[in-house]
C-alpha cells in the first residue's frame, strides 16, 4: 500500500508538471517573453541574456563573471542598498546566476562601481570546492576558448575597471539575446512589462559566435588534500538524441548510490562503497553545440587509482555488453532526472531560457520523455562506442602524495572501443598510459 500511495503521489506530481502551460511571444521590443503558469504560490521574473562566459574574447576573460557581480548594484535611479531594502519589504530574493552560456538575473516574490572584492570572494570560494576546479579544467582542456572558459575571473583577467564591463554589456544586451522567462505569472502582464522597460533597448545583430571545438587533452593541478581523477569525453549538444542516450549511459555507470545504507546496485557504486574513502559520480553537461561527459573519482591516490581501473572496465562493459536488467534502471533513472529538473522555478528557466534563446522553440517535459521511450539496448552501446580517448605521453610521477595530491583531468580522442587504460600505482604516484590497440 505504502508503494502504492507512493506511484500514486509520484503520477500526480508529474501529471502537474507536464501540464504546466507554456506561452512564447515575441514583443513589440524584439525580446521573446515566456511564461509558465503552474499554480504556485510563488512567481518569479528572469531576464536570461546570452552573455556566458563563452562570449568572453582573449582580451576580456573573465568580464562575464564581474558582469554578473553588477547586478543589483547602483544604478542610475536606484541605489543597491534601496533595490535590497524594496525586495525585503516585499519579502522578495533576488538572484544572479552565471552559466557557460547565459546570465541569468531573477526576482522571486510572492504570487499577487566594479566590485572587485565579490569577484575575488567568488573565485576563492568555488577555489577551495575540488568538483568546480577540475570540472572547470576539463572544459579548459576539452574546448580551451568559449565553452572552456572559466566561470570565474582569475588573477590574470584583463578587465581592470568599469568601462570593460560596459563593453561587455553594450555587446550582449540586445534584443535578440535578451528573453524574458516568468513563473506563475499572467503572461500579457508580463508582455506588457517587458515593452514597458525595454522600450529602448538596442537591436543591434550579435556577431556569429565561433562554433565550439573540441581539442581534448591531459591536465594537472597540485593541490593539498584528497586526489581528484577525471576522464572526459567530447559529450553532445542538449536537447538532442545523443544527449538523452548519454544520459541513460551517465546512470548506468555512476557511482553514486541511491540510498544512504548499502553498497549501491552497479558495480562502481560497490567498488566506491568498499573503498570508503572514495566518491565516484558522472557528469553529462549539455551546451548548444556542444557537450561534455565523463567521470570524476575522488578519494586517497591509492583509491582513486583503483576506481579508475574499475571505471574503464565499465566503460568497455558498456560498449559491449549491457543487460535488460542494467539498461532499465538506467532508463527510469534518466526519466527521473528529466522530469527533476522540471520541478524547481530556477531549473525551468535555465531550460527555456537555453531553449528559445539557442533553438527558438520550448520543448516540454512530456516531450523530453519522449526520447527516452524510443531507446534500445543497442543505443546505448553505440553511444558508448562513439566516447574517444587520446593517447597520451608518460605522465610525470613528481608531486603525487597524500600532502600533496593531483587533480588529473583528461579529455580524449581514440575510438574508445579500441582503447586500453593501464595504471600503475607506485609509493602513491599514479602513472597513466593510453594506448591503442
Amino acid at each position: 500500500k505504502f508503494v502504492g500511495s507512493l506511484k500514486l503521489s509520484f503520477s500526480r506530481a508529474y501529471a502537474s508538471v507536464a501540464a504546466s502551460p507554456v506561452t512564447v511571444t515575441k514583443s513589440k521590443t524584439g525580446i521573446t517573453v515566456v511564461s509558465v503558469e503552474d499554480s504556485a504560490p510563488a512567481s518569479s521574473v528572469s531576464l536570461v541574456v546570452k552573455a556566458g562566459s563563452r562570449e568572453e574574447g582573449t582580451d576580456n576573460v573573465g568580464v562575464a563573471h564581474f558582469l554578473k557581480n553588477f547586478a543589483f548594484k547602483n544604478t542610475s535611479t536606484r541605489t543597491a542598498f534601496r533595490t535590497a531594502r524594496e525586495t525585503e519589504l516585499l519579502g522578495g530574493f533576488l538572484s544572479a546566476n552565471l552559466t557557460r552560456e547565459n546570465l541569468i538575473l531573477s526576482a522571486e516574490f510572492l504570487r499577487g562601481d566594479l566590485i572587485k572584492e565579490s569577484v575575488n570572494f567568488e573565485r576563492g570560494a568555488a577555489a577551495a570546492i575540488p568538483e568546480v576546479t577540475t570540472l572547470n579544467a576539463a572544459h579548459a582542456v576539452a574546448f580551451r576558448h568559449g565553452l572552456g572558459n572559466s566561470l570565474f575571473a582569475g588573477d590574470s583577467t584583463k578587465v581592470s575597471n568599469s568601462s570593460d564591463v560596459r563593453a561587455f554589456a553594450n555587446k550582449v544586451y540586445t534584443a535578440s539575446n535578451i528573453m524574458i522567462v516568468g513563473t506563475s505569472v499572467n503572461h500579457n502582464e508580463l508582455l506588457k512589462l517587458t515593452d514597458s522597460l525595454f522600450q529602448n533597448i538596442s537591436h543591434t545583430v550579435p556577431s556569429t559566435p565561433i562554433p565550439s571545438k573540441y581539442f581534448g587533452g591531459e591536465c594537472r593541478i597540485s593541490t593539498p588534500g584528497d586526489s581528484h581523477f577525471v576522464l572526459a569525453f567530447l559529450g553532445a549538444p542538449a536537447d538532442t538524441p545523443e544527449y538523452a542516450a548519454l544520459q541513460v549511459l551517465r546512470f548506468l555507470i555512476d557511482g553514486e548510490k541511491s540510498t544512504k545504507w548499502g553498497e549501491g546496485v552497479n558495480v562502481l557504486a560497490q567498488k566506491a562503497s568498499k573503498l570508503n574513502d572514495t566518491k565516484i559520480s558522472s557528469f553529462n553537461a549539455g551546451y548548444s553545440d556542444a557537450g561534455l561527459f565523463g567521470l570524476h573519482i575522488s578519494g586517497t591516490a591509492t583509491s582513486v587509482y583503483s576506481a579508475a581501473r574499475v571505471a574503464v572496465e565499465q566503460l568497455k562493459h558498456a560498449a559491449n555488453k549491457i543487460s535488460n536488467d542494467e539498461f532499465v534502471r538506467a532508463l527510469a533513472k534518466a526519466r527521473f532526472n528529466a522530469a527533476a529538473s522540471y520541478e524547481t522555478r530556477a531549473s525551468k528557466t535555465e531550460i527555456f531560457g537555453n531553449q528559445v534563446l539557442f533553438s527558438g522553440k520550448v520543448s516540454t517535459l512530456a516531450e523530453a520523455l519522449t526520447q527516452f521511450d524510443r531507446f534500445k539496448v543497442e543505443d546505448i552501446q553505440n553511444v558508448c562506442n562513439s566516447l574517444r580517448f587520446i593517447i597520451l605521453p608518460d605522465l610525470a610521477r613528481e608531486n603525487f602524495s597524500e600532502a600533496e595530491s593531483d587533480r588529473i583531468i583528461l579529455t580524449s580522442e581514440i575510438w574508445f572501443s579500441f582503447g586500453v587504460i593501464h595504471l600503475w600505482n607506485e609509493y602513491q604516484y599514479v602513472y597513466q598510459i593510453l594506448m591503442n590497440n
